[in-house]
Formats: C-alpha cells, structure tokens, sequence
C-alpha cells in the first residue's frame, strides 16, 4: 500500500508541476476572469441601456389639475409592479387641434411615445401602437379607474386604510425557501466548476499512449497508482483554478458589490464553505476517475472528441437529478440522490444548505470516497486488460477486440 501511495505521489508531482509551470495554464487561469468580468461590465451597461430603450411612455394630453390626480394614481400603483414597471406618463398640454397633436406626438422619434391618452378622466381615449387586450391598455386603464376610485372617495370624506406593520427576522416558512435557495445555488456551483474542469481527464492519457509514454510509466509503477496520481494531480490543478478564481471574484465584489446575499445554510456559513470545498473534491475525484477510465479506453483524440457529447449530456442527467432533492431531502428521491454515488455530493451539498445534522457528511463523505477507489480500481482494471493486453481479459468499451 506504501509502495502505490508513494507511486502515485510520483506520477501526481510530474503531472502536476508539468501542467501548473505552462505557459497555457496561465491563459486557463486568466481565461475565465476576463471573460466574466467583460460579461458583468458589458451586461450591467446593456442592461441600463435595454431598461430606457424598453421603457413605455405614454403621453397624457391634459391640464394641470387633471394630470395631477392621474399621475398621483401612477405613484400609488407604480410600487405594486416591482421590476415591471407601469409605464411612464408625460403631461403635453392641450393644442386647438386635438387630432392632428396627437399623430404629431405618435410619429416624433425623438420622444418614442407608445401611445396618446386624451379625453381625461370624464371620456378617456387611447391611440397609439398597442395591442387593445395587451399590458399597456390593461395598466392605463388601471391607472385610470384608481384616480376616478380615489377623487369619489375624497369627496364621500372616506380616508385611506393605515395598515400596520411589524417586522421579524425570519419565519419557517420563508427560512425553508430562503436556504432552498442557498441549496440550489450551491449545487450549480459544484455543477459549473466540475463541467468545467473534469472534462480533462478523458483526453488525459491520450497524449501518452501515442508516445508510448504509458509503457515506460506501467513498467515503473503499478497502472493504479498511475490512475490515482493524474486524478489526485488533476484535482490539485483545478483548485489551483478554483482559488485564483474565487480570489477575483472577492476582489470584484469589493469594487462591484451585490445587491442581495444569499440566506445563511443551516450549518454556518464557515462549515457550509468547507463542506463545498470537500463535495467539489468528491464530485472532481468520482466523476474524474470514470472519465479517466472511458477516456483511456480511446484512442485518438477524435474518439475523445467524439466521448465528451454523452459525458456532458450524463452530468446534465445527474445535475438534475440531485436537484429533484433540493426541499423533500429526506424523501425517498432526496435519499436515492444522496446514496447514488455520482449524484451523492450535489445532494448533499443541498442538505447542508437545509438542515444542520452532520452525521450525515461524514457518511457520504466516506461513501464516496469508497467509489473514488472502486471507480479507480475499475477503470484501471480496464485499461490493463483491453489497451496494455495484459491481466484478464475483458470487453473493450469502444471497440471490440481482434482475434
């Protein structure tokens, strides 16, 4: 056991200082950074930019005192609507010729009116480029019944409801939606980083089997430890990646902070952290050994190529999966997800978002770590017998084997 250790040490070290001291590393590390950063900066401005372009404006034709009375209606329902605001009302005074202002104000292109409303609230009367069942119509029709609804109301002397308020920290209920949340969020994150890192593995041994670089590695160390020491090096290079990423976007926050934080998980936020660092390492290391074990079976980098579209399509699978469990964790989907060895830390990850047991990491912490090894021990049990011909023969993966 101290022999394979030390071999797969060995086999990791080379792997790792060969990829980490690359020049292409550094453009892996530096690659998603630029890229999120220009998404965030670029997708804030078109954001600001699409909110005035999309914006409706409806252009009132009245006078002073009539304008006022719509336009307090507006303020009233405007808070009710959120993000979807009602649209925005603009006071032109009356003309002589009612008929001929308001084409004048439908075809100015500089002030990009949606429709005109005259009329008052005595004979109200919309014209414009709107659907006459769609949200425009719809709201300024609200805005329109609120006003007249509130002038009948002042002049009967009827006063507007206080309603009373008082706030607490939190309730079950919206603590349970709060950390589903925090759950769901967790897993993509696991979901991201592995999609975007473990697909490695599966062209990780073609490069040496060209050269005939394996041979020289199977007659030196044990084929176990060789797959165990490019999966333990290639999670240490990926949380390299992860590290020098997360410090960006600490870094970006600070400049760019968020406008909401997520709830806190059941377990703390220091203990939800390090049990994300654990499940990221899990799920690398499970779904890493059996890509390293399809992947050593091809061989050209075309039939790798030809691998990653059902690999990538078997994670989306499992993803969703383990998501079916994020609320109902201990229903009989929450604990098939979380005792599936490829879903296992997706789903637990979730739990720890929504109850604070640990018992239970420390269970599937253990559980997947016996399938890292039994997926190691398959995949390298694989590749003796169907690429280096040697140990007990058995059927290849992805083609079958000449007399």
């Amino acid at each position: 056991m101290n022999s394979l250790l030390r071999s797969a040490f060995v086999i990791g070290r080379r792997d790792f200082i060969a990829t980490v001291y690359s020049k292409t590393f550094l453009l892996f590390l530096l690659g998603p950074l630029l890229i999120i950063g220009l998404s965030i900066v670029l997708g804030n401005a078109t954001e600001r930019m699409a909110r005035d372009d999309l914006k409706a404006r409806v252009a009132v034709i009245a006078n002073e005192a009539e304008f006022a009375q719509i336009a307090a209606a507006h303020e009233r329902l405007n808070p009710s609507f959120g993000q979807r605001e009602l649209p925005e009302l603009v006071r032109v005074e009356p003309d002589y010729v009612l008929d001929a202002q308001v084409r004048e104000l439908l075809a100015a292109k500089d002030k990009r009116i949606l429709g005109v409303l005259t009329g008052g609230l005595a004979r109200p009367m919309l014209t414009g480029a709107v659907s006459e069942t769609g949200a425009i119509r719809n709201q300024v029709a609200l805005i329109l019944n609120e006003a007249a609804q509130q002038g009948a109301l002042a002049r009967a002397g009827y006063r507007p409801v206080s309603l009373g308020f008082v706030k607490v920290d939190e309730s079950a209920g919206s603590l349970a939606s709060l950390r589903a949340l925090t759950a769901r969020m967790g897993q993509l994150l696991l979901f991201m980083l592995t999609v975007l890192l473990a697909g490695m593995l599966l062209s990780n041994l073609v490069e040496e089997k060209t050269n005939k670089v394996i041979e020289v590695l199977a007659a030196s160390a044990p084929v176990d430890a060789i797959f165990m020491g490019k999966l333990f090096a290639m999670l240490a290079v990926s949380l390299v990646g992860v590290t020098v990423w997360a410090a960006g976007a600490i870094l970006g926050l600070t400049f760019f902070p968020a406008g909401e934080s997520l709830p806190e998980p059941a377990v703390g936020w220091p203990l939800f952290v390090l049990l994300v660092i654990l499940y990221y390492s899990a799920n690398y290391l499970l779904l890493g050994a059996l890509f390293l074990g399809i992947g050593s079976q091809a061989a050209s980098v075309r039939e790798v190529q030809t691998l990653s579209m059902p690999v990538t399509v078997g994670q989306i699978l499992v993803f969703m999966f383990a998501s079916f469990a994020v609320g109902p964790f201990n229903s009989f989907l929450g604990i098939a997800a979380a005792v599936f060895p490829f879903s296992s830390p997706l789903a637990m990850i979730a739990r720890a978002a929504q109850t604070s047991e640990l018992w239970t990491h420390l269970a599937a912490l253990a559980w997947q770590a016996a399938w890292v090894w039994l997926t190691i021990k398959l995949g390298a049990s694989l590749f003796k017998s169907n690429v280096m011909k040697s140990g007990t023969p058995s059927i290849s993966l992805l083609r079958p084997r000449r007399s």
